[in-house]
């Protein structure tokens, strides 16, 4: 048996013969660690496999799992498919724990016993924040500091009918070789877990810590493993946290769950539209009002923007938070070249309030309408929503799912809506005041109306 020595990076996973005190992949000094291979004879191969007509395959209808926690359901699609593996992102502190010890507590209520496995906290500091949630379930069952043997040998005595890993950072491998929270680690460690979960049939929840540099258990390695794959997210100096599903292989992605934190766990909230706009103030230049589509939930949000004269003659500053930056860049582009307002003499700051982000086109116009009312100091109607997506050549396009963020915006009680020309007639409702655009001139010349 020949043994070959291998180094590995534990940042990003780069693999070399030779060591280096600076990995040349990612540049952080000491990261290299040793892994020890062995070279032997190839075992025998694995039964062969023979492909089935899609025809001969019967159709099984999986009922999905409600945990009652409504904005939980809503981010996994309407409730948890059975044996599937959800991996849950988020950076430490968040309330990722928090989160799945209380799905916990609900679940055992419907009889499903639970194994939490845990290598970050004892199960001491486990129970004190199960009383704190007020959780004092037998069927929930505590394994911490262990190794993925000691997992799969209590899930097969137990027969949970789900399990929690918090984190896959932290469960060791059983190989002597693997460095415990490195990316081979990580890889090897959800490998094993997804195989013994679809053989077993047991639903698992993988939680997963976002390094330094942003990235999910690592550069999301281990995104394109599992099923579902959710962010949960939130600033710490408030209580409101947002659960996003990024990637779901039974159903829309981009659904959000949002939640409120307190003393006694998660709640969800209601009405997030009325949560975002409820510290609204009275009409400001600067702001506008868009119903972004989060997954198939329309939810109103203020665009905050900020224009300024730059103190750093030719080098002005764009800075936007929850938007995309290239996208603002673009629009301000649009704005110099067909509306002649010269912005390359300004600042501009955009901000999507209550840590909520847009990812769609169709917020184009609404965010071009706050650069411009504050770089003109006008005031738009704080009643008025604003849905369109803004072309090159400064056209105004449709926008997707119009009657589902018109319907919206009315509940919240606006009336006055301006539409790409295009969509100036949805079918209900009629008592709404619409105003039609067919380009940013049109755009300008109605809100310079409103000065």
């Amino acid at each position: 048996m020949k043994k070959k020595v291998l180094f590995e990076c534990i940042e990003c996973g780069y693999q070399s013969p030779k060591y280096y005190g600076k990995c040349p992949h990612c540049q952080n000094w000491n990261s290299m660690v040793e892994l020890s291979t062995d070279d032997t004879e190839p075992g025998e191969s694995s039964p062969e496999r023979q492909a089935v007509s899609l025809t001969r395959i019967e159709e099984s209808r999986t009922e999905r799992i409600q945990t009652g926690l409504d904005e939980f359901d809503r981010a996994l699609g309407g409730g948890i498919v059975p044996d599937s593996v959800i991996l849950i992102g988020g950076e430490p502190g968040v309330g990722k724990s928090t989160l799945l010890l209380e799905v916990s507590g609900i679940l055992t209520q419907a009889g499903n016993k639970i194994l939490y496995y845990s290598g970050e906290e004892s199960a001491h500091q486990i129970k004190s924040r199960a009383n704190r949630l007020n959780i004092n379930s037998s069927d929930i069952f505590l394994l911490t500091m262990g190794s993925i043997s000691d997992l799969k040998k209590a899930a097969l005595e137990l027969k949970p009918q789900f399990i929690i890993i918090d984190s896959i950072q932290t469960l060791q491998p059983d190989k002597h070789s693997l460095v415990s929270g490195s990316i081979s680690s990580m890889k090897w460690a959800t490998s094993e877990v997804i195989e013994f979960a679809k053989k077993n049939e047991i639903t698992v929840f993988v939680i997963g810590h976002i390094t330094k540099d942003g990235s999910l258990a690592g550069p999301k390695t281990l995104e394109h493993m599992v099923d579902v794959v959710l962010y949960f997210q939130g600033e710490f100096k408030s209580d409101l946290r947002i659960l996003r599903a990024e990637k779901n292989r039974f159903g829309p992605v981009n659904e959000l769950g949002i939640f409120q934190m307190s003393g006694q766990g998660l709640s969800s909230v209601k009405d997030p539209s009325q949560l975002f706009l409820e510290q609204r103030s009275n009409a400001e230049s600067g702001t506008s009002i868009f119903p972004a589509m989060n997954g198939l939930r329309p939810i109103l949000t203020e665009i905050q923007a900020l224009v300024t004269e730059t103190p750093f003659t030719g080098n002005p500053r764009r800075i936007a938070v929850g938007f995309d930056n290239y996208r603002m860049s673009m629009l301000i582009s649009v704005i110099e070249k067909k509306l002649k307002l010269p912005f390359y003499k300004s600042d501009v700051f955009l901000n999507i309030t209550g840590g909520m982000s847009i990812r769609e086109t169709a917020g184009d116009l609404a965010v071009l309408s706050a650069l411009i009312s504050s770089y003109k100091n006008i005031n738009i109607p704080r009643d008025i929503v604003i849905i369109g997506e803004v072309g090159l050549t400064g056209e105004v396009r449709s926008a997707g799912y119009i009657d589902n963020r018109i319907k919206e915006a009315v509940r919240q009680g606006f009336k006055q809506f301006i539409l790409p020309a295009s969509q100036a007639n949805p079918p209900q409702p009629k008592n709404i005041s619409i105003i039609s655009v067919e380009n940013i001139f049109d755009f300008y010349n109605h809100i310079g109306q409103k000065r």
